[in-house]
C-alpha cells in the first residue's frame, strides 16, 4: 500500500462531471481525497492556479494535476488495472474512446446544456433559462438520441455485458431526464440503459439526487 500515489480530487458538490469520475473511484474501491469546492471560488485567481480551464474535476496525484473528467476516468481505471472498466484491447480502447468522445461532443454537450439552462440557471441565481439555447439543446437530443437508441436495442451496456468506463460517461446526466423538457417516450432502448446504470450500486451511490450544477 505504501506505493500507492496520494490522489486528491477537487469537484463541486452536484458537478455531473465530478460525479462520472467519483463513480469510477467508487466502483474500482480508491481511496481519493475528494475536495469540494463553492461554485464561486472556481473563477478565483487560487482555483486558477489548481485548473486555468476554471472548471472541475481535477485530479493530484503528486504534483501531478490531470483535468477533463474523461481523461481522468482512463487514468483511474488504467491505474488500477481494471480490465473489465476499462479494456486492454485495441477495440475495446477504441470502443470507449468513441463513446466518451461521442457523449462530449454530442450527446451530453446537448444535454447537458438543457440541464444547466432549465435547472443550474435558476438555482445557482444566473437569470433566466434562455429560449434559443433551449431550444438548441432540444434539437440535438433529438439528434443524437436515436443514434443511442439504435445501439442500445441488444445490448445491456455500450461495449456489450460489461460496465464500462464508457457507460458512466454516457450516463451522466440520466437523473435529469425527468426535469427538462425533452420528450424520452420515443426512445426505450435509452431510457432502458439509463435506468440500468441508474440501478448499478455504485451509481446509486454517487448520484442519488439530481444536483443544481452542470459543470
Amino acid at each position: 500500500m505504501s506505493n500507492v500515489p496520494m490522489l486528491k480530487l477537487h469537484t463541486v458538490a452536484g458537478s455531473p462531471n465530478g460525479r462520472k469520475v467519483e463513480a469510477v473511484i467508487a466502483h474500482l474501491g480508491l481511496k481519493v481525497e475528494i475536495l469540494r469546492h463553492d461554485f464561486g471560488e472556481l473563477a478565483s485567481p487560487a482555483f486558477k492556479a489548481i485548473n486555468p480551464n476554471g472548471m472541475v474535476p481535477v485530479l493530484a496525484v503528486e504534483g501531478y494535476r490531470l483535468t477533463e473528467s474523461n481523461a481522468i476516468m482512463q487514468y483511474l481505471a488504467e491505474m488500477a488495472g481494471d480490465e473489465r472498466l476499462y479494456p486492454r484491447d485495441a477495440r475495446g480502447r477504441a470502443e470507449v474512446a468513441r463513446w466518451q468522445a461521442w457523449e462530449l461532443v454530442h450527446f451530453n454537450r446537448a444535454f447537458g446544456a438543457l440541464a444547466f439552462e432549465i435547472v443550474a440557471k435558476p438555482l445557482l441565481k444566473l437569470g433566466p433559462a434562455d429560449p434559443v439555447a433551449v431550444a438548441e439543446a432540444q434539437v440535438g437530443l433529438a439528434r443524437f438520441a436515436p443514434v443511442l437508441e439504435a445501439h442500445m436495442k441488444d445490448r445491456s451496456f455500450l461495449l456489450g455485458d460489461n460496465l464500462t468506463i464508457a457507460d458512466y460517461s454516457v450516463a451522466t446526466f440520466e437523473s435529469y431526464r425527468t426535469i427538462t423538457p425533452f420528450d424520452w417516450s420515443p426512445f426505450p432502448a435509452v431510457n432502458a440503459y439509463l435506468d440500468r446504470v441508474h440501478a448499478t450500486e455504485v451509481w446509486r451511490r454517487v448520484s442519488a439526487k439530481p444536483e443544481p450544477v452542470a459543470v
